[in-house]
């Protein structure tokens, strides 16, 4: 396992590192290059584990075995998911919000990449995801889709895809799938045609809930929620698209609500 969760975070390492990939601001592609370059050293650490018991092995300097966590928990996405809009991504994305909430001894893999659409996520998140033998993971990929005028035949097959892998792989971890929010609602969209804009998010949110029926996951529905969040200019970071810190601390809180309703 180790040397294959090395090898896939090296993949993201080089896929975020790739000129013109990415629509965002260098310094945010800096940002998600050096937070998966920390993470991948993390686990290149962790892979070097001493033997039981915390002993160190006699042929060289020992590591301190990592705790083994109650929950590994891994969040599939793209820039809503990695923290964009906010100061610090790495302490203030919602899944950092949302793995404060489940208590301790949960550790959190947040793959987000700002500008990666699902077909991108199949090849670059979803193999490291798995590697990391996750208890739980969230899913939210389609705005980016949506925006680049994604067919919907091929986001479904990608999405279709996505959850079967990820389920062969990993049988026993919860999923969690978010939709399309109502995007009509934020300031960046305000002077776009709502009535087209409407339609596809509606289009996108079928193919969503026909995944999440077929592979009996989690639906986060966020479109039904996200008109308390855009009531809250507040909550909205000064680019007019995503949370802010306060905004991420809420979506934390929905997808909180919905696993705890789910486990109840």
């Amino acid at each position: 396992m180790h040397r294959s969760v090395i090898w896939r975070l090296q993949r993201v390492v080089l896929h975020v590192a790739t000129p013109g990939l990415l629509p965002c601001a260098s310094g945010a592609a800096f940002r998600v290059l050096w937070y998966f370059s920390l993470t991948f050293l993390a686990v290149m650490f962790a892979a070097c584990s001493p033997l039981p018991g915390g002993q160190a092995s006699s042929s060289g300097p020992g590591v301190q075995q990592v705790p083994q966590a109650r929950m590994v928990y891994v969040a599939i996405g793209a820039s809503d998911t990695y923290g964009t809009g906010t100061d610090d991504p790495q302490t203030q994305s919602w899944p950092v919000d949302l793995a404060g909430k489940l208590g301790s001894g949960v550790r959190l893999i947040n793959l987000g990449i700002p500008g990666i659409e699902a077909h991108d996520a199949l090849n670059v998140e979803l193999p490291v995801a798995l590697d990391a033998h996750p208890t739980l993971v969230t899913v939210w990929l389609a705005v980016n889709d949506l925006v680049a005028n994604a067919p919907l035949t091929t986001y479904a097959h990608d999405l279709d895809t996505l959850l079967r892998r990820l389920q062969a792989a990993a049988p026993h971890a919860r999923v969690a799938m978010a939709n399309v929010p109502d995007l009509t609602l934020l300031p960046r969209f305000q002077s776009t045609d709502t009535r087209a804009l409407h339609t596809k998010i509606t289009s996108y949110n079928a193919v969503i809930a026909d995944s999440v029926e077929r592979h009996h996951v989690l639906l986060i529905d966020l479109y039904q929620q996200w008109r308390t969040l855009a009531a809250h200019p507040e909550y909205i970071s000064d680019d007019g698209f995503h949370p802010n810190a306060l905004g991420y601390a809420q979506l934390a809180e929905i997808f909180y609500q919905a696993l705890q309703k789910q486990g109840s």
